[in-house]
């Protein structure tokens, strides 16, 4: 989440009280002492709202949402990302896409955050307009079309349209990174290339990060998977670990590894899998580490278990979606 520091006076105690709510209300509902269909209703009230760090805690709450609910209620997946959309389109609108005199450096990063969004939960105009503008820049690096700022939601967005049969954005992604003396640059590629959800091309940019074009330091950046890769991600882990245990398990960036794969998941049968992996391959090094993850898959398994038997969330997210237009019925 992004912390933002607003000096105008009496605006940080209602900072804190917008960031507090929502904050209350997610850990709630993770908890098992609210319900999803009250969480969605609090954020469909922060629609409007622009203020950096509560939008950026917003936008983090909803993947983590959208992770919940692909397994949870699969068949509602699509309208909740429906609703997500209709939750951001409009800081997307007020915020654009290219920088505007006078617009504080928390607008910049607010705006990469928010087109980010929007390109993972497939708003169609997005993707195509930072498909667009990507294709400028392959043509021209230096394209006032895209500026540094929103690079990394063009690179996301151009990974999500990735396939086996589609392979011009990745192909395009490893070329700029191999063409770059920046290491900013480098961190953006990087850090995208694992956001298509084709499992074939997750297994090759994750076979990227552990060749030698990327530096052993840089390999964590990558390990970001999109939600459609969880179990892809998991698989090479396991195929690979004795490679990454070698490579990095002498230092801190191993956690990264084991953190960033195994925590997504979100049933007793993955953790039960999980633990009986590391059984015979957990060291000081992951042992805290992996143990944390662990509980964060039980967290996640009860927190699947009740949306599932939710009531009212269809007809919520439903109503919330057609009264802004993103679709114009559903029968139930």
């Amino acid at each position: 989440m992004m912390v933002c520091v607003d000096g105008r006076k009496g605006h940080l105690p209602q900072l804190i009280r917008l960031t507090g709510v929502l904050d209350d209300s997610f850990a709630l509902c993770m908890a098992g002492q609210q319900s999803l269909t009250s969480l969605l209703t609090l954020m469909d009230a922060y629609k409007e709202e622009l203020e950096c760090t509560v939008l950026s805690n917003l936008i983090n709450i909803s993947y983590k949402v959208e992770r919940i609910a692909a397994d949870a209620t699969p068949d509602l997946l699509d309208f909740i990302k429906l609703f997500f959309i209709g939750l951001f389109k409009g800081s997307e609108m007020k915020l654009g896409w290219e920088p505007k005199t006078g617009e504080s450096h928390l607008d910049a990063m607010l705006r990469d955050e928010v087109l980010t969004a929007l390109a993972v939960f497939g708003h169609d105009l997005t993707l195509k307009e930072a498909n667009r503008r990507f294709r400028a820049f392959l043509d021209d690096r230096n394209t006032p079309l895209l500026h540094p700022n929103i690079r990394k939601a063009a690179y996301v967005a151009v990974m999500r349209e990735v396939s086996t049969s589609n392979r011009f954005g990745y192909e395009s992604l490893l070329r700029v990174y191999r063409e770059t003396d920046s290491s900013q640059e480098r961190t953006r590629v990087l850090s995208s290339l694992t956001s298509s959800p084709d499992p074939n091309i997750i297994v090759e940019a994750l076979n990227f990060l552990l060749s030698s074009e990327v530096r052993t330091l840089d390999a964590a950046l990558g390990l970001g998977v999109s939600r459609e890769g969880r179990e892809t991600a998991w698989t090479w882990m396991k195929d690979n670990w004795e490679h990454i245990s070698k490579t990095w398990g002498s230092g801190n960036l191993i956690t990264h590894f084991v953190n960033s794969i195994v925590s997504p998941f979100a049933s007793f049968e993955k953790a039960k899998e999980i633990e009986e992996f590391f059984a015979s391959r957990t060291n000081s090094k992951i042992a805290r580490t992996l143990k944390q993850s662990i509980e964060r898959v039980h967290i996640n398994a009860n927190w699947v278990q009740r949306v599932h038997n939710e009531e009212h969330l269809g007809e919520t997210v439903i109503k919330f979606i057609v009264r802004d237009g993103e679709i114009k019925c559903v029968i139930l």
